[in-house]
């Protein structure tokens, strides 16, 4: 027997042979034998078969065909593995949640012969998802994957990951991680469908939204790296220029001093709230004062402003959705501006994000920004060069 008899269209995948090969078994029937040689399961087949009487064999009562197949895998793979049954007009359909081994997704028959091989080491499906890790640590990808799941981490484009992976990769040979979040302000927010709104209704001196987020993701973070060996310190940057603003700082009810008060409680605040050693800096300080801190803006603004806007950044930037992402925040932040207004605010901010991973780039060497505030605005970081960068999923 020709293998293209188990092909279709001419086309002979590892599904179609993992079906040639189960398919007979699960009606009670001997797979065909020239298959299996070519296939070199000769002494496979005869523990498959041992594994499926051994399951329940012949699926009765509308079960699945495959149901002993799945109860044989699932005690090699009790993590990765598992399947839900539903109805779709009237026609039973399986959905499979499957590990990845060697890179991709297996069929149910590679997965029975990694069971009686004893091969079920599998790969990170973070590794899968993005090639730049590929040359990162199983482990140390694991762990960041369970990490990144259960902080509810945004996953960006593999670019990003790549820039993280080249930080941590210095980590591994050696280097101090500098792990820095830039924090908002203590705005006023309530919490609505889905997660928060600013109000901006005043300003707070305690552990504001964003900063909340960061001081419950980067001790773990940090132990996560210390556990692979990786040094690390935390730097936690305070958006002060945003007191610069005479409009921010009268929408909540501010002077600028009493503004600056507030943020350097905050400050005092997050730092305790970390409860681990922890530096603060302000950010238009870092840059040499406010002087300083909006030359760089404006010039970051001048060159975001321009024609060759979509030239000119790193990776793929659609501004509209951008905008319509953040238009909540700014309707309520800048009352009464037209869209086209609103859309120049938000040009003026990506020049503060850009300006701010110029400064994290210059100041903290081997800098991993970690951002709570919203993930939409990472590719402004990459203006003058591509700093590492981690953000959280968006909650306003």
């Amino acid at each position: 027997m020709h293998l293209s008899a188990f092909s279709r269209r001419g086309k002979l995948t590892d599904r179609m042979l993992s079906k040639a090969v189960l398919a007979p078994i699960a009606c009670g029937h001997a797979p065909p034998a020239a298959l299996v040689e070519h296939l070199g399961l000769q002494h496979d087949v005869p523990r498959f078969l041992e594994l499926f009487h051994l399951h329940g064999g012949v699926a009765m009562g509308g079960l699945p065909k495959y149901m002993a197949f799945y109860q044989a895998i699932k005690p090699h793979f009790p993590d990765s593995f598992g399947w839900r049954v539903t109805q779709t007009g009237g026609k039973t359909q399986v959905l499979f949640d499957k590990p990845y081994i060697n890179f991709v997704r297996p069929s149910l028959l590679t997965l029975l012969t990694c069971c009686v091989r004893g091969h079920t080491h599998t790969t990170p499906a973070l590794m899968a998802r993005y090639p730049s890790l590929r040359g990162m640590p199983q482990a140390l990808v694991r762990d960041l994957e369970r990490l990144l799941a259960a902080l509810s981490f945004h996953l960006p484009d593999d670019e990003f990951i790549a820039a993280v992976a080249d930080v941590l990769l210095k980590g591994l040979n050696g280097e101090e991680v500098t792990l820095v979040s830039p924090v908002c302000p203590d705005y006023g927010y309530v919490p609505c469908k889905g997660g928060f709104r600013y109000t901006f209704d005043g300003l707070g001196d305690g552990v504001g939204l964003v900063a909340g987020r960061v001081v419950g993701v980067l001790p773990r973070l940090q132990d996560l790296l210390a556990r692979h060996g990786i040094r690390s310190r935390i730097v936690i940057a305070a958006g002060d220029f945003e007191g610069m603003d005479e409009a921010t700082v009268s929408r909540v009810g501010e002077t600028r001093g009493s503004f600056r008060d507030k943020l350097e409680r905050s400050q005092r605040r997050v730092l305790q709230a970390l409860q681990r050693p922890a530096a603060s800096v302000f950010i238009a300080e870092l840059a040499g004062g406010e002087a300083a801190w909006k030359a760089m803006v404006d010039a970051a603004h001048h060159s975001l402003s321009g024609d060759d806007f979509d030239a000119l950044m790193p990776t793929r930037v659609n501004l509209a959705q951008v905008l319509d992402a953040r238009m909540p925040l700014y309707q309520a932040w800048h009352e009464g501006r037209s869209r086209s207004e609103l859309a120049d605010v938000l040009l003026r901010q990506g020049a503060e994000y850009a300006a701010m991973g110029r400064l994290f780039h210059r100041h903290f060497p081997h800098a991993l920004v970690v951002g709570g505030d919203h993930n939409r605005m990472m590719p402004f970081y990459w203006l003058y060069q591509r700093i590492p960068v981690l953000y959280l999923k968006r909650v306003y």
